[in-house]
């Protein structure tokens, strides 16, 4: 692309839709620590009954050793304490309770990071 008024080119000289090799130096990895996560996260296929302050049933999105990534039809506000029972993929029944640390719309689902703070007593079935 030289000749037009000066400016050259910084495509490789072998065609234009290869871009020139990147040095060592200038290539960055694709996903970088983030300092706001203090556990390593896992997906999960779990479900969630939400117990208390809404009754609503959430998907989790993934796990940590302190913490859980739903997605759900209602919404939650931040601070939030909610009680919640837990369905694992091998059908164990797990009871805790957890502060909504962040929420999110997106679309019309809510997102929200929730911090395990504690197990509850289970509920007493309904008969």
């Amino acid at each position: 692309m030289k000749g037009q008024a000066g400016m050259t080119s910084k495509l490789s000289k072998q065609g234009l839709d290869q871009a020139p090799p990147r040095k060592h130096s200038e290539v960055r990895p694709a996903v970088r620590p983030d300092e706001r996560r203090h556990a390593v996260r896992w997906p999960s296929d779990a479900r969630i009954e939400i117990l208390t302050p809404i009754q609503a049933e959430a998907s989790v999105l993934d796990v940590s050793a302190n913490g859980l990534q739903i997605v759900l039809d209602g919404w939650l506000s931040t601070g939030t304490l909610c009680d919640l029972r837990i369905k694992t993929h091998s059908g164990r029944e797990i009871f805790k309770r957890a502060r909504v640390i962040w929420a999110r719309r997106v679309k019309e689902e809510c997102v929200a990071g929730l911090h395990l703070v504690g197990s509850i007593v289970p509920p007493s079935p309904i008969e």
